[in-house]
């Protein structure tokens, strides 16, 4: 049972996740996510510019929201939306990982809990990172191409 609280803020009643858009640069959870994005485990596979958090608030189509499992924020996920295309990026804080969380973020993407209205979506991964690489299979992503050390992987949606 999915239900909407507000614009920023959509919850996903029945396990707990909710997400918060990214809305403006002096959020306070700006410092902590810089932190997570700059360790190794993470810098590896993700790298952020200095100004990325002004990119994902002030570009149209794009999408930053915080992910949190009550009121806890255990990650994040980057959206881009060109057309019928959704690129994006999923981001579980190290501590979070292994529990299941990444498969249930994906489904409400694939859910359009966003409401973004996309046909396809697609991410690309480092073709070291097998967990990630298993965790996209598993939720019915293809790969599609490989480019150097990254390996597209795409999600076609089923419309009924």
């Amino acid at each position: 049972e999915k239900c909407s609280i507000n614009k920023n803020m959509t919850r996903n009643i029945m396990d707990g996740l909710s997400y918060e858009l990214l809305l403006n640069e002096n959020d306070v959870s700006i410092p902590q996510l810089q932190a997570i994005y700059q360790l190794p485990e993470i810098s590896r596979y993700i790298s952020i510019s200095d100004n990325y958090f002004l990119y994902v608030i002030r570009t149209k189509n794009v999408y930053f929201y915080k992910v949190n499992n009550n009121s806890e924020m255990i990650g994040a996920i980057h959206l881009e939306k060109h057309e019928n295309l959704l690129y994006m990026d999923i981001l579980i804080f190290p501590q979070f990982q292994r529990k299941g969380y990444g498969t249930k973020v994906i489904k409400d993407i694939q859910n359009d809990i966003f409401k973004l209205d996309y046909e396809k979506i697609e991410i690309y991964i480092d073709n070291s990172n097998v967990a990630s690489i298993k965790l996209f299979e598993n939720a019915g992503f293809t790969q599609t191409s490989r480019e150097d050390e990254l390996i597209n992987f795409s999600y076609q949606r089923r419309i009924y």
